[in-house]
């Protein structure tokens, strides 16, 4: 029951944050059309909410379950994402200051996105799950084959936001991108698919829930980072200016989440959701890994 009332509280935060956005997007509208521009766009953002409830409700269905975290650990997974998100924090906040963040920001969250799981792991807080079953050839296929076309998608739409002109990345600095990229993808993954979202799966015993719930995680884990340059600098105007753009953002990663975590569910394979979570963030890479 409080991860159903979560669940939804987190939603409706969703939710209320797409009129946020929508509302910003859209500049200062006349007074005498306010209230009907903001009706309009709550009632988009429910109906857009409802429609993906009905996807997701569709995408997650089913009985086959390929993993089991018993016994019961979630609240250990959960301490287990605690330390290493303070450990990221605690190493990137004196980088900050000294201005050494853009150079180190890929090794550090490498570091403590695995260096804390792989504690938890071997010292036995946290257990590997469990495999109950195996996903036909078949199933991967049938799977796969759309969650990583729409991954495709998704990246095409990161690439083309960057501005033309830039100069494309060297053979090496590319190949040490994709490295990077893989190897944190497999880290996330990991944490948030195969320990968190296995754990509370067999805590909920509800396939919808538990998908939605590691998916705003995972997102939810990425704004302290993204806000932490204002802070560390003291600078409460680029603060606001960080807030608000990274709004979009937790959006986009809360719904990368679902789609990962909805291979995850129908697949049980750790290969194809870290295949796909690369291809989903590898259009960033390609004008930017120079």
């Amino acid at each position: 029951m409080i991860t159903l009332r979560l669940s939804q509280l987190l939603a409706l935060a969703l939710a209320m944050l797409t009129v946020v956005i929508m509302a910003s997007a859209s500049g200062p509208a006349p007074r005498e059309f306010v209230g009907a521009i903001y009706a309009t766009f709550v009632l988009f953002a429910a109906l857009l909410f409802g429609l993906l409830f009905l996807i997701m409700k569709w995408a997650t269905g089913g009985s086959t379950t390929y993993w089991s975290a018993r016994p019961a650990q979630l609240r250990r997974v959960i301490v287990m994402i605690g330390a290493a998100l303070l450990l990221h924090l605690a190493l990137s906040w004196p980088l900050e200051l000294s201005g050494l963040t853009e150079r180190t920001a890929v090794p550090v969250a490498l570091f403590c996105w695995t260096i804390a799981p792989a504690a938890f792991l071997l010292l036995g807080p946290v257990r590997w799950p469990t495999r109950l079953n195996r996903a036909s050839a078949s199933r991967v296929l049938l799977v796969g084959a759309p969650a990583i076309a729409l991954a495709l998608v998704v990246s095409w739409s990161k690439f083309a936001l960057y501005p033309t002109g830039f100069h494309s990345p060297s053979a090496g600095a590319l190949i040490l991108s994709v490295a990077f990229l893989v190897l944190a993808a497999s880290a996330e993954e990991i944490v948030f698919r195969v320990l968190l979202l296995t754990a509370l799966l067999d805590a909920t015993r509800s396939r919808l829930n538990a998908v939605f719930l590691s998916s705003a995680t995972f997102g939810l884990t990425h704004a302290p980072l993204a806000l932490l340059q204002p802070i560390a600098q003291q600078d409460w105007a680029l603060l606001q200016l960080a807030a608000s753009n990274y709004g979009p953002v937790l959006l986009m990663q809360t719904l990368a989440g679902l789609l990962l975590g909805a291979v995850w569910l129908r697949t049980g394979s750790i290969g194809l959701v870290v295949i796909t979570h690369v291809i989903m963030n590898i259009g960033p890479v390609l004008p930017t890994a120079y």
